[in-house]
């Protein structure tokens, strides 16, 4: 039975390997390949009596993990309301090769002071659009053309030191992910410091955090806690003393533990930008999780940009709420969030404005065994709208990252649903079809999604 699965699993995915063109081999953004989901951030350094029991590990050690990350993905069409050709559709299959690799360095030169850093190295080189502008009697029309450079196949993710004052104070500084959010595929409260999303179809991909200083104080004999932060700005160009302040943010958050609930409070504030003020919530009922978030804006980037003054503003709310449950014998995962932007203002933010559902489940054990495996993803979105090709130049040329590209095309529902089969430890093969809509008032689009995972690991 396996054997016979085996061949059939290979002989699929090799046809569909053979129906590429050389076009779709390098066609997606880097930033798929620096996915976060096989390393595991060390724990910080917060409480005196994990510092004094050494829970971390002992002054004057270095330790160097990481992950390896090895395999290839194909996605054919098999029926498009754009694209009736189906000889043309199987040509056309994409494929996305996957070679990536996450280093990390931890140091503890002194039971007071750690040295971390995480980097990424990544195959293929990417080539990105560079952008130009030029004029035209009616209005600037940006044009585009490729390179490749370091940022294509490296990327940073954290690079910090922690240090501490007599186990009262903790202090932070450097590039790191700020986990402010408590939600799983949306974080409106994560997105207020941090530089990019969380992507929902890849929710376990560290998101990048911003340049800031991190104070936190702990109260004794308790897990309440206050987080303060610092956020300088990285435009070093022709700035002044006091125009370089006048671009550093400020934040701050208090945690607050109510019988097996975490409560959050927090704020943000940046001259002459919109403040926001949040909440979160965590807890548990009777072995399910659920969590929240909220965030109040007074105005969105748009009209800050347009008018400095206090006056004349929006208000702007994000709310977000979802759950999850695991049962461990049958090993099935379960989770889901809704999450309602009302932020129509701001061109990132509409991309997945409105109201929006995500769920998943995972099957790690199928037919009595872990050799075969399941999951199921469905995202929805019902406030997105349709942008125009000279709309998503525009935002090309004004440097929007591809990621949110990406999402600017996106879908109104995506539904995927694979199933795997493991013959060994170090190859993964996964088969299913992939129903997208573009928008509800059209046809879906049915394609069938091929991977497989060739060895890699944690070392």
């Amino acid at each position: 039975m396996k054997k016979l699965l085996t061949i059939l699993f290979l002989s699929i995915f090799t046809f569909s390997l053979f129906a590429q063109s050389d076009d779709d081999l390098f066609g997606d953004s880097d930033d798929d390949l620096f996915a976060d989901d096989s390393i595991t951030e060390v724990s910080d350094v917060s409480a005196k009596t994990d510092l004094s029991k050494g829970v971390i590990f002992d002054s004057g050690t270095v330790k160097v993990g990481g992950s390896l990350t090895a395999g290839i993905t194909t996605n054919t069409i098999l029926y498009s309301p754009d694209s009736t050709d189906f000889g043309e559709n199987i040509k056309n299959s994409k494929l996305t090769p996957d070679l990536s690799a996450l280093l990390s360095v931890d140091a503890r030169p002194t039971q007071n002071l750690r040295l971390y850093t995480k980097f990424g190295l990544a195959y293929p080189f990417v080539n990105k659009a560079l952008s130009t502008t030029y004029q035209t009697s009616s209005s600037p029309i940006p044009t585009f053309k490729t390179s490749t450079t370091i940022t294509d196949w490296f990327k940073l993710k954290e690079l910090f030191t922690d240090f501490s004052i007599k186990d009262t104070a903790f202090f932070r500084f450097g590039v790191h992910t700020v986990t402010w959010g408590a939600g799983y595929f949306f974080s409106p409260v994560s997105d207020m410091i941090n530089t990019s999303s969380i992507d929902p179809e890849n929710p376990e991909k560290q998101v990048d955090g911003a340049l800031n200083l991190r104070t936190q104080i702990v109260f004794p004999g308790s897990q309440n806690c206050l987080w303060f932060y610092v956020i300088p700005s990285t435009n070093f160009t022709n700035q002044t003393a006091e125009t370089y302040l006048r671009d550093t943010a400020l934040a701050g958050k208090a945690d607050i533990l109510i019988g097996n609930w975490e409560l959050g409070l927090g704020a943000f504030y940046k001259y002459q930008n919109a403040p926001k003020a949040m909440l979160t919530a965590t807890g548990s009922l009777k072995k399910v999780s659920f969590f929240g978030e909220f965030v109040y804006s007074y105005g969105a980037d748009t009209e800050w940009t347009k008018n400095k003054e206090w006056n004349d503003k929006t208000s702007i709310f994000q709310a977000t709420a979802g759950l999850s449950y695991y049962w461990k014998d049958p090993q099935i995962t379960l989770a889901a969030q809704y999450y309602y932007n009302g932020n129509s203002k701001d061109i990132a933010s509409h991309i997945i404005g409105g109201h929006n559902i995500a769920a998943m489940a995972n099957f790690g054990k199928i037919f009595g065994t872990t050799d075969f495996s399941a999951s199921i993803f469905a995202m929805a979105n019902f406030g997105r709208e349709e942008y125009t090709d000279m709309e998503i130049a525009m935002a090309k040329a004004a440097g929007v990252d591809d990621a949110t590209i990406a999402a600017m095309t996106g879908t109104s529902l995506t539904t995927t649903a694979m199933f795997y089969y493991s013959p060994i430890n170090e190859l993964k093969m996964g088969l299913g079809p992939v129903l997208t809509f573009k928008t509800f008032d059209k046809n879906p689009t049915l394609s069938l999604k091929l991977s497989a995972t060739l060895g890699g690991g944690k070392f």
